[in-house]
């Protein structure tokens, strides 16, 4: 035992709530990660599928010949 830094140092039956505590903590980071990723694949996804539909939608817009095309994406409107 007089080897062990653990079993000499003051306060040492509280280094193992701390590791608790730290695993705890890990675990709820990991299901937080796990919950940000799926969200962020989610929005992804709907992203995708409203660019589809835009892109659609917009080839299907007849186009007068001599009007000029305006681009939505520019920033400008």
């Amino acid at each position: 035992a007089a080897a062990d830094p653990a079993s000499v140092l003051p306060g040492s039956l509280e280094t193992g709530n701390w590791c608790n505590e730290h695993d705890m903590l890990h675990e709820r980071l990991d299901i937080i990660e796990e919950k940000v990723i799926k969200t962020v694949e989610h929005l992804e996804s709907e992203v995708k599928s409203l660019l589809n539909i835009i892109s659609e939608t917009t080839s299907k817009i007849p186009v007068i010949p001599g009007t000029p095309l305006i681009d939505i994406f520019d920033g400008q409107y």
